[in-house]
């Protein structure tokens, strides 16, 4: 009975031991399959993250004189990098000479601010072109220019009474009112105004009512209005109506 009972003990404790065995492997098993699994996740990522490229933001710091170079996707330079502004006492100069006499006396000093190739109407930069009658003057002058195949720069429209006083003029000049226009043909000469005739200028409605006689050297020829429903001005009625604008000497 006793030997039955030790014999009985001795082979449950064998097949708890077997158990316990078989369970330890198993979870062994297991984790090594998780270990492996987890690897080749993170390896995954790796070579994923490997494959993507990282910024490397580097900070060029510019260095005075030196030009930059132009850029790998072949983008130039636009302009002339030795070029440098002119002296704000030329600039002064100029304007007050554009002012004063309705264009330049000097081939030097004609060279309009922004230059067009195309024929037609171009206004200089800084002038007002919108009041009175200077919407169909300037059109009409437009026409003109690309009937001639010129340019014709807009020097001077309109004028406030005050401006035109502050520039030597007269408070009461057709400037002031919208009616004239000062202009340069193919440059801001004011005496290449006289390229283009009175019978030219008459025939897109405009005449020089200061200097009916095309003289390039009347300080008036590049001066330019609408001709009035009742017909152009002679001389001294336009000098009558109107005080003209300065001579310049």
């Amino acid at each position: 009975m006793n030997e039955s009972r030790l014999i009985s003990r001795a082979i449950v404790r064998l097949l708890a031991a077997a158990a316990v065995a078989a369970l330890v492997a198993a979870c062994g098993s297991a984790s090594g399959d998780s270990a492996a699994g987890s690897g080749a996740i993170g390896g995954g990522a790796a070579s994923e993250s490997a494959a993507v490229p990282h910024a490397h933001p580097q900070a060029v710091q510019p260095t005075a004189g030196v030009q930059a170079a132009a850029s790998a996707s072949g983008d130039a330079v636009v302009g002339d990098v030795t070029a440098h502004a002119p002296a704000l006492a030329q600039v002064r100069r100029e304007l007050k000479q554009l002012n004063l006499c309705g264009g330049a006396t000097s081939a030097a000093e004609a060279t309009p601010l922004v230059k067009s190739s195309l024929p037609g109407f171009i206004a200089d930069p800084g002038t007002s072109q919108t009041e009175g009658e200077l919407p169909v003057l300037t059109a009409a002058l437009n026409a003109l220019g690309k009937a001639l195949g010129v340019t014709i720069y807009g020097i001077s429209g309109y004028r406030s009474p005050a401006h035109s006083v502050a520039v030597g003029g007269f408070a009461n000049d057709p400037h002031t009112q919208g009616k004239a226009e000062d202009i340069g043909v193919n440059s801001l000469l004011r005496s290449s105004a006289a390229q283009i005739s009175g019978t030219e200028l008459a025939r897109f409605g405009l005449y020089r009512p200061f200097d009916p006689s095309d003289d390039p050297g009347n300080s008036e020829v590049n001066h330019i209005q609408l001709i009035p429903s009742s017909g152009p001005l002679t001389l001294a009625q336009a000098t009558a109506a109107y005080d003209p604008d300065p001579s310049c000497k």
